[in-house]
């Protein structure tokens, strides 16, 4: 038996880890012991799962479930898989609190990985934390039987139940789980400019559904926005402008940036007709020479990226197969007024992110928190640009990202 430790994200990611040995068609088995199954962290190793399904590997799920975290859409994703699934619902009192993973192999070596990592997004990719590695040569069979042996006898049946497609539907009509995916409904325009209304109510969608999003929208205004140092002038498609000086003191900018009441024509919007994503950016999403995006936002902005019909098959230098297509790219950087534009850029289309990819990517520098607006100009033409932090146009811009991915510190806005 043999022991390492590894620091995340600093000596490896755990996504990495888990996804490797998902795919490894040397391992019979696998568990997977989560006691918060947030839908972000199964929708990030969801194609991972598939791909060992279908070289014939049992996946064990044992998850704890609960109201806030995992939405019966994503559950049903890994039923399909054809994945056992045994659950704890986690607001009866005791909670399920282990995070352990485990890969039986037949002829070769059997690993058990245990973390402090939560298993959402963050918590298998970026969070700090200690990951502990003990691998089983495959002459200590007895010794990973006694794991086994262990996972067995922890989950009783008074305090796991095993998940079917009825019970699963049961448990989100109940509400001991989310039907589907929640987010905060997106705002209508005007209540982006309103210091007296505020909007908590709660929008449902589907992340895996790719249309009808309809309803998510509420509100369709064209709007040119005109920073001075002083303030700021905003005119809709109406023609109606107003303009409101930028507060300069910490206990003004508690407040909100603008005051006055934009009014435009009420029109149910749709992602379909979107022309700007604006996202605050995170460590997770930049490289040099690419901008990841998570599918958790992006699957519902198909006809914004021109997914699947201007796509192609490519295969990386990894030998990973994505879906991709060229674009006309525009960068725009607004502290340093960089720009720059690369005919030779690429949007990539995978399970896990849509990203923007162009070697001058770097030029930008962009840094953690910076806002990005990806504006679409043509079918094939887009336009970057980098709010820089400390500037004016950052505080107007941030005001727009006012949906958070569930799961996620992530937010994002529509326009």
């Amino acid at each position: 038996m043999e022991i390492k430790f590894f620091n995340q994200p600093k000596d490896v990611k755990f996504i990495d880890i888990l996804s490797e040995k998902l795919r490894d068609k040397s391992f019979s088995k696998i568990w997977i012991i989560a006691g918060f199954a947030k839908d972000s962290a199964m929708d990030y190793i969801l194609e991972d799962v598939k791909v060992a399904r279908e070289n014939g590997t049992i996946i064990e799920c044992i998850f704890g479930l609960d109201k806030k975290n995992t939405s019966k859409d994503m559950l049903l994703k890994f039923l399909d898989c054809g994945c056992n699934i045994r659950y704890h619902l986690n607001e009866n009192g005791t909670k399920l609190e282990s995070r352990l993973y485990a890969f039986e192999s037949q002829d070769g070596d059997s690993y058990v990985y245990i973390t402090g990592g939560k298993f959402s997004e963050n918590g298998i990719s970026q969070n700090l934390t200690l990951i502990e590695e003990i691998k089983y040569s495959k002459d200590e069979k007895i010794e990973f039987a006694k794991v086994k042996a262990a996972i067995e006898n922890g989950i009783s049946k008074e305090e796991f139940d095993t998940l079917t497609e009825e019970k699963l539907k049961e448990l989100a009509s109940t509400g001991d789980i989310v039907a589907r995916i929640t987010e905060r409904k997106i705002p209508k325009i005007s209540e982006l400019y309103s210091s007296n209304q505020e909007d908590n109510s709660v929008q449902e969608y589907d992340e895996g559904s790719a249309s009808n999003y309809k309803e998510l929208l509420n509100k369709e205004v064209d709007i040119d926005i005109d920073m001075g140092e002083e303030s700021v002038k905003v005119q809709d498609s109406l023609g109606e402008e107003v303009e409101h000086k930028l507060k300069s003191s910490k206990e003004d900018k508690k407040e909100e940036l603008i005051s006055s009441t934009i009014i435009g024509k009420e029109k149910p919007l749709n992602y379909d007709d979107m022309s700007t994503l604006i996202i605050g950016i995170s460590k997770s999403m930049l490289s040099s020479k690419e901008i990841k995006i998570p599918s958790s936002i992006t699957s519902n902005m198909f006809k914004f990226f021109g997914y699947p019909d201007d796509f192609h098959t490519v295969e990386d230098e990894k030998g990973n197969i994505k879906e991709a297509k060229n674009i006309l790219l525009e960068m725009f950087s607004n502290l340093s007024n960089y720009s720059a534009e690369d005919a030779e850029a690429t949007l990539i289309q995978t399970a896990k992110a849509t990203s923007v990819s162009s070697s001058k990517i770097g030029e930008l520098e962009i840094e953690e928190g910076d806002i990005l607006r990806l504006i679409k100009i043509e079918q094939n033409k887009y336009r970057i640009e980098i709010i820089k932090q400390n500037t004016n146009e950052y505080e107007v811009w941030n005001g727009f990202c006012i949906s958070q991915v569930k799961g996620s510190s992530k937010k994002f806005g529509i326009i």
